[in-house]
């Protein structure tokens, strides 16, 4: 159970039941505050100042995200977004015309065309279980000699699946590529320890379920890692660093990154076993009662699903769907295929609705969902 109220709740009350926090979680009050009161003194102080100003509360938000994932102050930073920090780890690997990247089947849309962009290289896909899921016992009797990194999305966006990352890490260690997480749908739901999963890099969004500002994102380097291979095009201040931050960019919002520290603290302070709880009984709660609809079809299937809740209603369109619910005060989201192309091609999917709850969605939001959704469906 969850208490801490100011940690919990929304910093600002939603306008409406708001079931879209795979792709933006509410900020909480204490970080809504980090952000406005960083730049009010930005304002006054000028942003070189304010960066002196606020040292001990940046190398605090930097101990924090090394807690949350398991890893050393050294191995993290804070950039962007997730689809920057998993850039950087890509272009550092330096891939060469002729090295294969592994992929499973869920791989995100833009890391595809990220791939797609490194001349010469290879992609190939893991093989899949019924449930769309990584494969890894499969995949290990197929995977070519030249594969030199494993790329893994270890929850996409289009769906509530969750790919095995630790068995992952074995099969990388066994063929010895490096190992890289898409977890910008997984880190601020669950427990993440990178030595564990075994993983040379790992990025995540800020703005999703770890409830940070827009235009942030965790970035985790290993330290060996960092000395195979060292930041591609590194800046003026980056070239002067050996740890993760070497990553960053001397322009940046640190606003952001101040308040994105304070975003992961109140992840470390409510706890993440917790947390993980919480999102587990509410998502649980929806997809049982989506279940009971006819005409409703819940994508995803198997025992380990995240909070990350897709489905179509047959006769209506995602597009419509979404605009009546919206009508009526709901809102959740849609994603087409371009977010997941291998996976949706695979289930014959173009569109998905999409509904994830936070740790302060109720049981009242819940079950509001689950009423216009049976009145929808009755109508198809």
């Amino acid at each position: 159970m969850l208490t801490s109220d100011s940690l919990v709740a929304p910093a600002r009350l939603p306008r409406e039941i708001y079931l879209a926090n795979a792709s933006h979680g509410l900020p909480s009050a204490p970080v809504f505050k980090a952000l406005q009161d960083y730049l009010v003194e930005e304002a006054e102080w000028g942003g070189a100042h304010a960066v002196e100003r606020h040292e001990e509360q940046f190398a605090a938000g930097y101990a924090a995200a090394a807690r949350l994932i398991g890893a050393d102050t050294d191995e993290v930073a804070f950039l962007e977004s997730g689809n920057r920090a998993l850039q950087a780890l890509i272009l550092s690997l330096r891939l060469r015309p002729g090295d294969h990247v592994l992929v499973d089947r869920t791989c995100w849309g833009g890391t595809l065309d990220m791939l797609a962009d490194l001349p010469g290289v290879v992609v190939d896909v893991m093989s899949t279980d019924a449930h769309g899921r990584a494969d890894v016992a499969a995949t290990r009797a197929t995977v070519h000699p030249a594969t030199r990194c494993i790329l893994l999305t270890w929850c996409p966006a289009t769906s509530g699946i969750v790919n095995p990352a630790e068995e992952v890490g074995v099969l990388a260690r066994e063929i010895g590529a490096f190992y890289l997480i898409d977890a910008c749908q997984l880190l601020g739901q669950r427990p993440v320890d990178v030595k564990r999963l075994g993983c040379h890099g790992l990025a995540a969004s800020g703005r999703k379920w770890l409830r940070g500002p827009r235009g942030t994102s965790l970035l985790y380097a290993s330290r060996e890692f960092l000395s195979a291979r060292p930041a591609f095009m590194a800046d003026q201040l980056g070239r002067l660093r050996k740890d993760a931050r070497s990553h960053e960019q001397g322009e940046a919002s640190y606003a952001g990154r101040l308040a994105l520290g304070v975003a992961i603290q109140g992840a470390l302070t409510l706890g993440l076993d917790a947390i993980a709880a919480q999102l587990s009984e509410v998502s649980g709660q929806l997809r049982e009662g989506l279940r009971a609809l006819s005409c409703v079809n819940v994508v995803e299937s198997g025992e380990d699903l995240s909070a990350i809740v897709a489905f179509s209603i047959e006769g209506l369109s995602p597009e419509y769907v979404l605009a009546e619910l919206a009508r009526q005060g709901i809102r959740i989201g849609t994603l087409s295929a371009t977010y997941a192309p291998l996976d949706m091609a695979a289930r014959g999917l173009d569109v998905v609705l999409r509904a994830a709850p936070q740790v302060y969605t109720s049981e009242r939001d819940i079950a509001a969902l689950l009423q216009a959704i049976a009145r929808l469906a009755a109508m198809a």
